[in-house]
């Protein structure tokens, strides 16, 4: 859906992480450039990342470092902040016989010193930063008139990433916490506070929820998610051309005559919380991947799986709660249906 708003420097990959046999590969979640601080911020899922590996450039004025076991979507993302400091920040994913890699290239207005820190961060969030220790460029604030801020994360205390002009349209894929995750024509990404977002249209995100009829509704949840099986993942998506995971949890309920929140986080925020031994077919189950909190979420078919939206090449599949991945994310349980 197109939208009308109000970055420059934002990415984020939702969905699992899905390696060869031996090594589940985390996720880029998030990149930021943090313009006065002179550094680049990579947020991984997961624990602490991979060892970074300088790689070699010739050019005085380019760095560039590999971070192994790591996924990025789309596979090639780049900024152009040019600020006197970083002219342009490239990352680009290998995938070679089952391993992942990703190819970070900052190039700089000239040589500076750096260093690179990993470090382990609240909740499933670990993260890289390359900072420059001898800038001496100096730069003027951002321009913010006419501008609304996008943040990395969906809460007004997080860090601003850029700033985004009055009526620029974008693309909305979740909604949490009184903000929205936009796309802008750049292909960047970050969330936007509610006030600074008008839809075109209806909003979907807002609708009204009601309790669904119980008689038979879990056997029609299970079989419509099934009939979804090998559809592909597609961030935002809503359809069998594609669906993430929020959304085919609401396609699916939505052919059963009840509309869910399309957020992952409201889905679980509004669900009735239950215990993990209550679960039935139809309830919802919950992971944490990229954010501490709500990320990701499947339906429940029984004997210990659910189907979801995974962004892999499976796309929907059937996967056991006890697979070690998500075991270990696992938040929980939230129904939305009569007992």
């Amino acid at each position: 859906m197109r939208i009308l708003f109000v970055l420059f420097v934002s990415l984020w990959a939702a969905g699992s992480a899905v390696g060869a046999w031996f090594k589940k590969a985390d996720w880029l979640a998030a990149v930021t450039y943090h313009q006065l601080e002179d550094a680049v911020y990579l947020d991984t899922t997961g624990e602490l990342p991979p060892q970074v590996r300088t790689v070699g450039r010739a050019d005085a004025n380019v760095v560039a470092f590999e971070l192994a076991d790591l996924r990025i979507n789309p596979p090639i993302y780049t900024m152009a902040p040019r600020d006197g400091v970083v002219n342009d920040i490239r990352l680009e994913g290998f995938e070679e016989r089952g391993r992942y890699r990703v190819v970070v290239t900052v190039e700089t207005t000239k040589p500076f010193k750096y260093e690179l820190e990993r470090r382990q961060l609240e909740g499933d969030v670990s993260q890289v930063v390359l900072r420059f220790t001898d800038v001496d460029v100096k730069r003027s604030l951002p321009d913010v008139a006419g501008k609304a801020p996008l943040y990395a994360r969906p809460a007004k205390d997080t860090q601003v990433v850029a700033f985004v002009p009055y009526h620029t349209f974008v693309d909305v894929y979740d909604y949490a916490k009184g903000m929205y995750l936009v796309k802008t024509p750049d292909g960047t990404l970050g969330w936007v506070r509610g006030k600074n977002l008008k839809v075109k249209g209806e909003n979907p995100f807002l609708e009204e929820v009601e309790r669904p009829p119980p008689v038979g509704f879990r056997d029609g949840i299970v079989a419509a998610a099934r009939k979804y099986l090998g559809a592909p993942y597609a961030w935002g998506g809503t359809s069998p051309d594609g669906f993430d995971c929020s959304g085919l949890v609401q396609t699916v309920f939505a052919e059963n005559g009840f509309q869910l929140p399309r957020g992952a986080g409201d889905q679980y925020r509004r669900g009735r919380k239950i215990s993990q031994r209550r679960m039935m077919p139809g309830d919802l189950v919950f992971f944490r991947t990229y954010t501490s909190g709500p990320s990701h979420v499947g339906i429940y078919v029984g004997d210990g799986k659910f189907i979801h939206a995974e962004s892999s090449p499976r796309g929907v599949t059937v996967t056991p709660l006890r697979d070690p991945y998500w075991e270990a994310r696992f938040l929980g349980p939230r129904t939305w249906l009569a007992d």
